[in-house]
């Protein structure tokens, strides 16, 4: 028998068999699996964004240091060549400004030891008595284009403007442009060495629009904004930079005049960047722009003036006249209104003129006060105002450097508007024609919430002829003159006007002028009751001192006094009518021997007249004159003013009887007439005195520019006034009386006036009565 042997054996295997089992069981699993890919794609992909970028550098190839003797003009001082690349395929530009300002650069030549008024301003003169100095560019680089007369010597720029300009990109090898300077020393330049500084920034596309050095825009300015640290702020209309800064009176004012139009505009005035409420093409405006004056109160004139004012450190500015200044708002020979719109950047308003304006309120203060302070530069505290000069007729500019003049927004006559005067010495309340050319100075619109109040006496208070409930508010601007007025009840006349954070022209008026001088302000009024009867007047109560008395007709009060004539005078326009009568006119209380019925005299009463001889006709007018602080009262034609006594087309004779109050009577007229015989006395012989209020001394005739009617509604407000006589007219006697012609800077006492026309009436007491 044969046994088999059972043998276990035991192996161990190397790392490179491991291997290559782990190889060949993968190769299995690969073939018996479906759907699985050997490897995965990645993709990596790099992208590089190439932005524009500009690049603005410079080399001094010559130093920009010279010696020049006085009395010599010396040209090529120094040499910088500047080097501009940029990739934006619109092109580029390059502006410079040369504003008198330590970070932007700097047009004037600043001394380092002597007085700032040494300073050698811009310009391109070779002799004279003014020192100046002047900027050039070259370049030979294809296709830049120098711009503006920059390749030839020229002022330095007060704002950033285009020096040159380049249409598409060069980046491989850029374009290059040269700068060099010149000066003119005069014979009287003080020792010294001068320095200044000219900023160059480049711009891309070419077509961009100029750059800002500013601290904000002008058209956005508000009171936070504006403090007593000036700021520079743009005017988006053509890019001007201005400083503006809140002065000593507490107002926000720009330091520097107004330049707009000394670059054609592209940009309308609309009422979005402008003060306007309508809009002027910049096609218009720009063709206003002249070398002389044109005379003329219809058509826009305004002159740049070149240079700057080295006392006061800055730009003259442009000179405008006021067609121009209102944007066409105040047009032709008559103007009855104080200006609202002008071209003043939006936000911002001419200053107002006159004895409450604040052109007078800003000399007032003892930080302005003297010639000297007005004439400071901003950098040292004061208001900076340049003497620009002037420009009248058809003349050119004058007095460039000597004087300087700036409208206000206030009116003084139909013609006039007033103005502040720089000479020799100040004058805050001048008075020029409007189509004289002067400088503007803008200040911020700041509102005032007014609160109206008044009591017993008092039926309604008008500011700008807005009728404000007792108790009630309405928002003005602070530093505008409102005319404010007063309508009192029935037997009441004004008794005071008082005001808290703001001022009154007059206390004692009717109508008066007030202005707000805060953000918080209040105006009020009392009446007084009047026992002393115009019928029953006696003599000796009728004094120099002028009363309230009532006419028993309506209970309508009039002040009366008695004047330098000897006479007793009604110092208010005749308003018979205003409220309907309910009592006959009669010989008892009216200067007539029959009697008109109250219902007759009612019918009388037109909003617009119809020329009418044989008819009655009167019309209410609104509102007053817060010259006189009268009521404009109501306007009559003759046959109303004589009670039908004058009537028909056919008239030979003066008028004996009329519709004052009994006692009283119109004026005698002509050469030597009561009208005449006032005016003659040295208290009343000027337009001004005439209009001037009535007052216990030196008081005026307080006559109104009340205007009149023809054949329409009443017209000439604030413009012209007539006054009916009882005399017959000294030409066309059977359809004229005599008038007294009063505007607010003329008066004839012997004018003649047809009688179906509508004017005031002023009663003068009887002889002897």
């Amino acid at each position: 028998m044969v046994c088999k042997e059972n043998r276990s054996v035991s192996a161990v295997l190397t790392w490179k068999e491991i291997f290559s089992l782990v190889l060949f069981m993968a190769f299995i699993f690969s073939m018996n699996a479906k759907d699985v890919h050997a490897t995965d794609e990645v993709v990596d992909q790099l992208s590089v964004e190439v932005p524009v970028s500009c690049v603005l550098t410079s080399t001094v190839d010559v130093a920009h240091s010279v010696a020049i003797r006085s009395g010599l003009y010396a040209d090529d001082i120094g040499e910088t060549t500047i080097n501009a690349y940029c990739n934006d395929f619109d092109g580029f530009s390059v502006y410079a400004v040369g504003y008198t300002n330590d970070e932007y650069g700097n047009n004037k030549m600043e001394p380092t030891t002597v007085a700032a008024s040494n300073a050698i301003v811009t310009g391109t003169a070779t002799s004279g008595a003014t020192s100046n100095w002047a900027m050039k560019l070259t370049s030979a680089s294809e296709n830049f284009s120098l711009t503006n007369g920059f390749g030839s010597y020229h002022e330095v720029p007060n704002v950033y403007t285009k020096v040159a300009t380049y249409p598409s990109n060069t980046v491989s090898t850029g374009v290059q442009v040269k700068s060099t300077y010149a000066a003119y020393i005069s014979l009287t330049q003080t020792e010294d060495t001068y320095t200044s500084n000219i900023k160059y920034t480049i711009v891309h596309p070419a077509s961009a629009a100029a750059p800002s050095a500013a601290d904000g825009v002008m058209q956005t300015t508000d009171a936070n904004s504006c403090t007593t640290t000036p700021k520079r702020m743009i005017d988006n209309r053509d890019n001007h930079i201005y400083a503006v800064k809140r002065l000593d009176d507490g107002k926000c004012w720009m330091m520097e005049n107004l330049d707009l139009g000394r670059t054609d505009l592209t940009t309308d005035l609309t009422s979005a960047n402008s003060n306007l409420t309508t809009t002027v093409a910049a096609a218009t405006f720009n063709g206003w722009r002249r070398t002389v004056g044109s005379n003329s109160n219809t058509v826009g004139d305004f002159i740049p003036i070149d240079g700057t004012d080295q006392t006061v450190n800055a730009p003259y500015g442009t000179l405008y006249n006021y067609y121009a200044v209102s944007g066409g708002t105040i047009s032709g020979s008559t103007n009855t209104v104080d200006v609202r719109n002008d071209i003043c950047p939006a936000g911002w308003r001419l200053p107002s003129g006159g004895n409450l304006g604040e052109f007078k309120t800003l000399y007032s203060v003892s930080s302005y006060n003297t010639l000297a302070k007005m004439r400071t530069s901003m950098a040292d505290g004061g208001p900076a105002f340049a003497f620009a000069g002037s420009f009248s007729s058809t003349n050119a500019p004058v007095d460039t450097g000597t004087k300087g003049y700036y409208w206000s927004s206030i009116r003084s006559s139909d013609s006039n508007i007033y103005a502040l005067q720089l000479t020799t010495s100040v004058s805050a309340t001048m008075s020029f024609t409007r189509t004289t050319g002067r400088s503007v100075r803008c200040v911020l619109k700041e509102p005032a919430t007014v609160t109206v109040n008044y009591g017993t006496g008092v039926s309604e208070v008008t500011i700008d002829g807005v009728a404000v409930q007792n108790g009630g508010t309405i928002t003005l601007e602070k530093g505008i003159p409102y005319k404010v007025g007063m309508t009192p009840d029935a037997r009441y006349a004004v008794g005071s006007w008082s005001a808290t954070n703001g001022r009154l022209a007059a206390t004692n008026l009717k109508y008066t002028t007030f202005v707000s001088d805060a953000a918080m302000s209040s105006l009020s009024v009392t009446a007084t009751y009047v026992n002393t009867e115009l019928q029953n007047l006696n003599t000796s109560t009728c004094t120099t001192t002028p009363i309230y008395t009532y006419d028993n007709r309506d209970n309508q009060t009039y002040l009366v006094q008695r004047l330098a004539d000897g006479k007793c005078w009604m110092m208010e326009n005749l308003d018979l009518g205003r409220t309907t009568l309910t009592t006959d006119l009669t010989s008892s209380n009216t200067n007539l021997s029959d009697t008109i019925t109250a219902a007759t005299f009612n019918g009388w009463k037109k909003t617009s007249g119809t020329n009418k001889y044989n008819a009655g006709e009167f019309i209410n007018v609104a509102s007053g004159d817060p010259t006189s602080g009268s009521a404009y009262a109501t306007l009559y034609n003759y046959h109303a003013a004589s009670a039908g006594t004058i009537s028909g087309s056919s008239n030979s004779s003066d008028a004996e009887y009329d519709i004052c109050p009994a006692g009283w009577r119109l004026p005698v007229g002509g050469s030597s007439g009561e009208y005449a015989t006032i005016y003659a006395n040295a208290s009343y012989n000027t337009a001004a005195k005439m209009a001037k209020p009535a007052a216990a001394s030196s008081g005026g005739f307080a006559v109104t520019i009340s205007g009149s009617f023809n054949t329409g509604a009443p017209r000439s407000q604030a413009s012209a006034s007539w006054y009916w006589t009882s005399t017959i007219g000294t030409t066309s006697a059977t359809t004229n009386m005599s008038t007294m012609y009063v505007t607010p800077g003329y008066v004839s006492v012997t004018s003649s006036s047809n009688r179906a026309s509508g004017f005031s009436i002023r009663c003068v007491r009887e002889e002897g009565s």
